[in-house]
């Protein structure tokens, strides 16, 4: 469903508008249930750098500074100059491509049965928008992963985690 964001003084950029995604109940029970199974198989192969914090279970935000705070101080003491950057991926979920997730998935021998889920799940996108009440026509997706979903935060992790290997040197939190 597409809403419109109060107080915007216009209504004729697509920035007025909020998208709320609608899904099934058992769709999301369904979905869950997979990202376990395959969270359990990424884990197993090392798909994840150690310092992965978001969208995993048991480790959050708050360990993620904890660790940032922790390295920093263990640097200074030899007096060490040690330098930050923060990046924010903006509509990272929207730029999944579902081909390069496979790859990376049967890279890292992740069951094919998962692989082909995910595959499906990303190849069988569509999108229907309602404005005030009157629904359009279905168009496919072709790239992304639907947010909301229980899944979509750990397939934007897999599709990232190569990220975190290509750094030559120094520390990387996400």
């Amino acid at each position: 469903m597409v809403l419109d964001k109060p107080g915007k003084s216009s209504y004729e950029s697509p920035s007025s508008f909020r998208i709320i995604v609608l899904f099934h109940t058992f769709s999301k029970i369904l979905e869950k249930m997979i990202a376990i199974c395959l969270l359990t198989a990424v884990r197993l192969k090392g798909l994840f750098h150690p310092n992965q914090f978001g969208s995993l279970p048991g480790l959050s935000t708050y360990d993620a500074c904890l660790s940032l705070t922790h390295d920093v101080r263990t640097l200074q003491r030899p007096c060490l100059k040690v330098a930050s950057l923060f990046l924010d991926f903006k509509a990272g979920f929207d730029e999944v491509d579902n081909e390069t997730l496979a790859r990376i998935l049967r890279e890292h021998r992740i069951p094919p049965y998962l692989v082909s889920w995910v595959s499906s799940f990303l190849g069988e996108l569509s999108c229907t928008l309602i404005f005030q009440g009157a629904p359009g026509t279905p168009a496919p997706v072709n790239v992304g992963v639907p947010q909301g979903s229980p899944i979509s935060p750990l397939l934007f992790l897999l599709y990232v985690a190569p990220l975190h290997f290509s750094v030559p040197r120094g520390l990387m939190i996400s």
